[in-house]
């Protein structure tokens, strides 16, 4: 009896180190740190005629848009800092977008250092927000070698979805979390 119980108790204690790293992430990749002093914006987000200066940027590896046994980068650009909360749950910051909390563009950006994805986070849409990209759009990277993204990214002129307007330009440097 005295056997089974050690043994338990080691199992048990083996199991609660296996299990808290995922209990405190919810099992999802880390972004990186909010106050991250590697994550700098610059640049402008324009909807509607409402230009916002970007000043942050935060990147973290995720799982691939396309194929989900490669890693992509997601990128945040945004207009203000975000806590890990906003940074891990798209929903969180929709809800700062709605409330005019938040403006930012998001680009998921695939292991060759191609974007396959945008996104927006903003309330100056007047219909659905535009997600997706155009092959007009001019993406330059400098630097994307699994630990940092270095880049900048301009969306051809005269973009309008849904009865709004939109365009960005803007430029950003990140460490990629893991």
């Amino acid at each position: 009896m005295n056997a089974l119980t050690r043994g338990a108790a080691i199992v048990a204690a083996a199991f609660g180190l296996l299990t808290t790293p995922l209990m405190a992430t919810d099992g999802r990749a880390d972004p990186a740190p909010a106050g991250n002093a590697d994550g700098k914006a610059s640049g402008t987000l324009t909807v509607n005629g409402k230009i916002t200066k970007v000043a942050f940027a935060y990147a973290r590896s995720v799982p691939g848009f396309f194929d989900k046994n490669t890693k992509d980068v997601e990128v945040v650009l945004s207009d203000v800092a975000l806590d890990a909360k906003a940074l891990g749950d798209p929903f969180v910051r929709d809800g700062m977008a709605k409330s005019g909390k938040l403006h930012a563009f998001e680009i998921t950006v695939d292991a060759a250092g191609v974007p396959v994805s945008t996104s927006w986070r903003h309330d100056g849409f007047t219909g659905p927000t535009p997600n997706g990209l155009s092959s007009e759009d001019v993406f330059t990277k400098k630097v994307f070698d699994g630990k940092t993204v270095d880049a900048s990214y301009k969306s051809a002129a005269g973009k309008e979805v849904f009865g709004s307007t939109f365009a960005f330009d803007v430029t950003f440097r990140a460490a990629i979390g893991h």
